[in-house]
């Protein structure tokens, strides 16, 4: 198999693990979370576990431009996931808490997370558990910005 083909190949299986590894059951009890996008999640799960950010803040860990920013603070807004607060830290800005929606919502996310860990690390012993590990991280310092 010559490189192009390798990484085809690499780029198929990805796309195979994440567009096919849901059950019927997992979209049935996840079904919350199947509209959301990545960046959704992110800001999700940023809200609910960072205290008093602020929203530059925001944008500086997530690399969007503002006003991409605002359209997915305005819909989860509209959702009923988040709203925007005065931040403690500095009455001058605003920052995001989650709503009790938000809440939920966030805890089925660390489920479907730790359900779909156990799945794939269950068909590996404990060193080929470690090495993926490994390997993932290695694959995240490639194609993750920095």
């Amino acid at each position: 198999m010559n490189e192009s083909e390798q990484n085809y190949a690499v780029a198929s299986m990805w796309l195979d693990i994440l567009m096919k590894s849901s059950t019927a059951d997992d979209v049935e009890r996840y079904h919350q979370i199947a509209n959301l996008t990545p960046v959704d999640i992110n800001i999700i799960m940023m809200t609910g576990n960072t205290k008093d950010m602020l929203l530059r803040e925001f944008l500086d860990v997530l690399k969007i431009p503002k006003s991409t920013f605002t359209s997915y603070i305005d819909r989860l807004d509209k959702k009923g996931y988040i709203e925007r607060v005065i931040n403690p830290r500095d009455k001058r800005s605003f920052g995001l808490k989650l709503t009790p929606n938000g809440e939920q919502l966030m805890k089925l996310y660390m489920a479907y997370q730790a359900e779909m860990g156990s799945k794939i690390l269950k068909g590996l012993n404990k060193d080929e558990q470690h090495q993926l590990i490994y390997l993932l991280e290695k694959i995240i310092a490639c194609v993750m910005p920095k």
